[in-house]
């Protein structure tokens, strides 16, 4: 009988290297140890682009949703849902919780609320550095060293104490990678208040970044070479972050008496040449039980922000994860002019121009029609765009 454990390195990373299929890639990596080792940031895996797939946490032992490392995942392109996926990578602690997604990369934070990147494709790891190199964050310890919870300083004279897992629920906001291999990458996070910060692989402390103005930060993402952040007056600034040989530097990008009021409800997303701020709200007309979810676009130019009435042959996929932009014409089975959104409560495809109505208590999912409900909503964390890369 053939040893398939014990096959030569090369030959798994060769064969690694022709699985189109998401699937197949994953569960190669699950079938052993040798394998899972074989394949780790595989440098002869090109994989054809592939179009994002929405990670639901699975229920954990706690009854939370937790990453176990299995997860549901759920394809618009195959109008499917597959159960209990099994990520090829195990939690040491007994559970990481889903952050968002960017650049290939899941982002998940582990008991201790400490944040990790991990690729379900080539099962890389990074551990991003500790959050107590944030300002004004403390950690609570047991005699064991086990930490049990955070302190937060508000002010000179005020000290807020928080669990870890309600640091996981409140501590970050946003976060987006740039990566060019597993051993290469930068992140950046929209942390407490809108503070911003950033980390380089090999950094074992995050740095802080200073906005302009003292405005808060709602989202970030990483654009044609660099990092942008969006803030609630409306500005956005763009951060020189790659080149670990010079120190960041900030350049605004829209005059400030140009600027609309951004809320948490918007974000960023690199879009071909362009960048977008995409922004939801929801209406109700009166007497009317059902509520309308909408979207409005905004291209970035000179002049500050401009609407756009049409997202012409694109899609966009926006969420927990870094927005994605995806071509209707490549990928013919999603929706022109549409938003795929993903958040608490609420999974929809949203036509730019017509909006959704979504019926109340819409709690089955459905695949065939705009509007999804996954069983997990109603809990923390939502569901993830996943764009898989083998970086």
């Amino acid at each position: 009988m053939a040893d398939w454990a014990n096959l030569p390195a090369d030959l798994i990373r060769c064969i690694h290297g022709c699985l189109e299929d998401l699937m197949d890639q994953i569960n190669f990596r699950c079938v052993c140890v040798s394998w899972q080792h074989a394949v780790e940031g595989n440098p002869h895996h090109r994989m054809r682009p592939l179009p994002p797939w929405l990670i639901l946490p699975t229920i954990g032992h706690d009854g939370g949703y937790t990453l176990l490392p299995s997860v549901d995942l759920v394809s618009y392109a195959e109008r499917r849902r597959r159960k209990g996926i099994r990520l090829p990578w195990e939690s040491t602690d007994g559970g990481l919780v889903l952050m968002g997604s960017a650049a290939g990369w899941v982002v998940a934070a582990d008991q201790a609320a400490e944040l990790h990147l991990l690729n379900p494709i080539t099962g890389a790891h990074a551990r991003l550095p500790p959050i107590t190199t944030l300002p004004a964050i403390a950690a609570v310890l047991q005699t064991d060293g086990r930490v049990t919870g955070y302190l937060f300083r508000i002010s000179p004279n005020l000290v807020h104490e928080t669990s870890c897992k309600t640091t996981r629920h409140t501590l970050y906001e946003k976060i987006t990678v740039c990566s060019s291999s597993s051993h290469s990458w930068t992140t950046m996070i929209v942390f407490y208040h809108g503070r911003l910060a950033f980390a380089r692989a090999g950094d074992e402390r995050w740095s802080l970044l200073q906005a302009q103005n003292e405005s808060w930060a709602c989202d970030v993402t990483f654009h044609r070479g660099r990092f942008y952040s969006l803030h609630n007056d409306g500005s956005v600034s763009a951060w020189n972050l790659t080149d670990g040989a010079s120190p960041p530097a900030r350049f605004n990008v829209q005059h400030p008496r140009l600027s609309n009021i951004c809320g948490p409800d918007s974000c960023l997303v690199g879009s071909g040449d362009d960048l977008l701020r995409v922004s939801r709200w929801t209406c109700r007309l009166e007497g009317d039980e059902r509520v309308t979810l909408r979207f409005g676009v905004f291209r970035l130019d000179e002049s500050g922000w401009v609407a756009v009435q049409s997202l012409g042959e694109r899609a966009l996929f926006v969420g927990s994860n870094r927005g994605i932009s995806l071509s209707t014409v490549a990928f013919p089975e999603f929706r022109t002019d549409c938003i795929y959104f993903a958040e608490f409560c609420v999974v929809a495809i949203c036509h730019l121009k017509h909006g959704l109505e979504m019926p109340p208590g819409a709690s089955v999912p459905n695949l065939k029609d705009g509007f999804i409900v996954p069983d997990c909503m109603y809990s923390w964390p939502p569901p993830i765009w996943f764009a898989p890369r083998a970086c």
